[in-house]
């Protein structure tokens, strides 16, 4: 059995914070918190299935796989209904089709599913810190409430940071899997203070006040 480092089951829990918030401020009305709320829920049952249940490599693999389509749609859904602007909501909607055709392309051709998914992942991060960095630089221009209150602005400071900060470990994951499982741990540390750091920011702005105007 492999023995993790203990920051690795820090990490793997943490999303139990915004989602325990989530439902302490559970709102219907509010699309994009219930989104938020679902991919959250959604991405630690994969994570608990694929590390404690299921002990074949292909199978978690392809797990990961549609993890990552599924993962790019909540978030792309999150950030087009944040936009404000008529055009920007069609070009959020263009991306959210383009990547998806992109996915089943690349599952068809040069990146099956049985295979490592760095390509498609690399391309769903930068796309997702790109619209996420504009969404948030618009969210901060266009304020009418204190920033630090605003949940959008903390919600998208952590897209943010989780996906351009998590870039580079996923776009050499292939070469990773080369080396000691030591190494792999120190480098993968990356991703798991990370992945605690925005738990906290969603944590936050899921408990931001949602009475008032975003």
């Amino acid at each position: 059995m492999i023995h993790y480092p203990i920051l690795t089951y820090v990490s793997q829990f943490s999303p139990l914070l915004p989602i325990f918030a989530g439902f302490y401020r559970l709102n219907i009305k509010n699309r994009e918190l219930i989104l938020l709320l679902l991919y959250l829920i959604i991405g630690f049952i994969v994570d608990i299935i694929s590390m404690w249940v299921i002990k074949n490599y292909w199978i978690n693999l392809g797990l990961w796989h549609i993890f990552v389509l599924v993962e790019y749609g909540f978030i792309m859904s999150i950030i087009y209904l944040w936009q404000e602007a008529q055009k920007m909501k069609l070009f959020f909607m263009l991306l959210i089709c383009l990547y998806i055709a992109f996915w089943f392309y690349a599952k068809l051709t040069f990146e099956p599913i049985n295979g490592l998914y760095s390509i498609t992942v690399s391309v769903s991060q930068v796309i997702l810190t790109l619209s996420a960095g504009y969404t948030l630089f618009v969210v901060i221009g266009n304020r009418v409430q204190p920033l630090f209150s605003n949940k959008r602005f903390w919600i998208l400071l952590s897209f943010v940071f989780l996906y351009a900060g998590t870039l580079m470990p996923t776009v050499l994951v292939g070469m990773l899997f080369k080396q000691p499982r030591e190494g792999i741990f120190t480098i993968w540390s990356i991703n798991w203070i990370l992945t605690i750091f925005c738990n906290i920011l969603f944590t936050i702005g899921f408990l931001c006040p949602q009475t008032q105007p975003s």
